[in-house]
């Protein structure tokens, strides 16, 4: 208890540091925004969070020596959990405001990159001292060589860019471990939104690249070819090279929808070859300065290398649930069942929310010591009474009548077989559940009943968009939000496809009113998948 009041501590003691202007000093990483208020107040949000995060971790730390020393395992246990929660959603925060941070000062990078007095690097002075040249000068416009000239001062704005990324990303493969490993319906729960917040933030974050650096790109590589042909004297070799580079070039940018950070992965191959184009241009117009400058610049610069730290593979969550909705089959000789011996035999779980229906198939005061009591019926689910028993079910159905069904079989199979009904995670009666079933049918819940609502509930259907852009657009995930509060948007990559998968609804006909709510958006192919 005293580490959980000396964390809320050093949080909230940081919140109203930051709230009222307090805060310790901190640094103004770029100087023409530290009159900007905004930008001062996230600053000390920053360090907020890092304080959050620093003292979060030094109690998971203790908790975790006094888990290892057997102390109290199941309430210790139970604050890691906690802890480790928190720590997600302060790191979840960390991200979220430094993209805000990286946003403002690249606008502001933008906006002020001819102001003079910057200091220059070489290959600053390398590119300008080609676009002053009076070839470009006439077939270039003054926006352009301005762009042109200044775009190596983007390199460290996009390495900032990479190391958010980065960052986030080594969060999701953490939530990806622990999804996996999860027990529980809520902790599943839990990492699924998690894992959609994450991989939310890492595009929007790689979002900052179209203006940061595409904006440039796109204007060189429309130009360049065109003032290579019209310089004329670039040989073969030359030429041949550049070709190469530019369908590598094109190869990753149509390997991008593999990409959680698309722009970001494909930024060092794109700069490479604007590199090689501009060594090319500068030693055909004998700009010697210009192309050692260059020249020097491309000697350090290892696009493959970059390219590999930079690439970020799409970690794929598939929808799970440890609740089984399943008929009940024999599995034959060599066919597969969901045990192969007793002590293997997964857990009952039941929904929290909505009708949920099983057939006890055996009960015994121990375990069973073989499986040949179950006859190869699959799938089966243990479950231990409160008083020792242990409780064996077969199959999970959501209608009483397919469980009725189900339980009838297993008489004709030789097991003393009874329907057994969960209305909202608690046992009740198979009629007060079959009632319920028929008032939610009348009602108009169709054949997906359920009692959960919006917010907080399992279910068993998800909505799979694929976007023909292989973005989800800002107008779709507003009408999620304002439709269906409460889902999550979860990206992965099937394929050469790019699936955004939402999710979970209890019912089918809520999906379905999504789709409906999304029927005008252009480009994009859903449908409905059930768990």
């Amino acid at each position: 208890m005293i580490k959980k009041i000396s964390y809320r501590i050093v949080c909230f003691g940081w919140c109203w540091l930051a709230g009222t202007g307090m805060a310790c000093a901190q640094e103004v990483r770029m100087a023409g925004l530290a009159e900007n208020a905004e930008y001062t107040r996230l600053l000390r949000e920053q360090e907020m969070l890092k304080a959050c995060e620093d003292s979060t971790l030094s109690l998971i730390e203790q908790n975790r020596r006094l888990f290892e020393e057997g102390s109290d395992r199941e309430r210790v246990g139970g604050e890691i959990v906690r802890l480790e929660s928190e720590l997600f959603d302060v790191r979840s925060k960390i991200g979220k405001v430094a993209a805000r941070v990286a946003a403002m000062e690249q606008t502001y990078l933008i906006e002020h990159m001819d102001n003079e007095g910057e200091a220059e690097t070489s290959v600053v002075t390398g590119e300008r001292t080609l676009f002053d040249n009076p070839f470009f000068v006439e077939n270039l416009s003054r926006n352009d060589r301005t762009l042109f000239g200044l775009s190596p001062r983007i390199e460290p704005e996009v390495m900032k860019i990479n190391r958010l990324v980065s960052g986030l990303y080594d969060q999701l493969l953490t939530v990806k471990r622990q999804y996996e490993a999860a027990g529980d319906e809520e902790t599943i729960d839990s990492l699924w939104r998690r894992s959609g917040e994450l991989k939310e933030q890492i595009e929007q974050v790689d979002a900052l690249m179209e203006r940061l650096w595409l904006v440039i790109y796109d204007r060189k590589r429309d130009n360049y070819p065109v003032l290579v042909d019209q310089i004329g004297t670039l040989d073969r070799l030359q030429l041949e090279q550049l070709d190469r580079e530019s369908r590598q070039v094109r190869r990753a940018e149509g390997w991008a929808g593999e990409q959680l950070a698309p722009l970001v992965a494909t930024y060092p191959l794109q700069k490479q070859l604007m590199l090689d184009y501009e060594i090319a241009m500068a030693e055909a117009l004998e700009l010697t300065a210009a192309r050692d400058s260059l020249a020097t610049e491309r000697g350090k610069y290892s696009a493959e290398k970059l390219a590999e730290e930079m690439t970020y593979r799409d970690i794929r969550f598939e929808p799970r649930s440890l609740v089984v909705y399943a008929p009940i089959t024999k599995a034959g000789e060599g066919e597969s069942r969901n045990y192969t011996t007793v002590a293997d035999i997964p857990t009952l779980h039941v929904p929290k929310m909505g009708i949920y229906y099983t057939v006890q198939i055996a009960n015994y005061a121990t375990a069973p010591k073989s499986i040949d009591v179950f006859k190869g019926m699959t799938p089966i689910m243990s479950q231990k009474a409160t008083n020792g028993q242990w409780r064996y079910m077969a199959g999970g159905f959501d209608t009483y009548a397919a469980a009725s069904a189900a339980a009838a079989q297993m008489v004709r199979g030789g097991f003393r077989a009874t329907v057994v009904a969960y209305v909202d995670g608690k046992i009740t009666t198979p009629a007060k559940a079959k009632a319920l079933e028929a008032t939610k049918s009348t009602a108009g819940g169709g054949e997906d009943n359920s009692t959960a609502s919006a917010a907080g509930r399992q279910g068993r259907f998800h909505i799979e968009i694929i976007p023909a852009e292989q973005r989800l657009s800002t107008a779709i995930r507003e009408i999620v939000k304002a439709r269906a509060t409460g889902t999550t948007i979860v990206r992965s990559t099937v394929g050469n496809d790019v699936v955004y998968t939402i999710g979970a609804f209890a019912t089918r006909k809520e999906a379905e009113a999504l789709i409906g709510a999304l029927g005008d958006q252009p480009n994009i192919k859903m449908k409905i998948v059930t768990l």
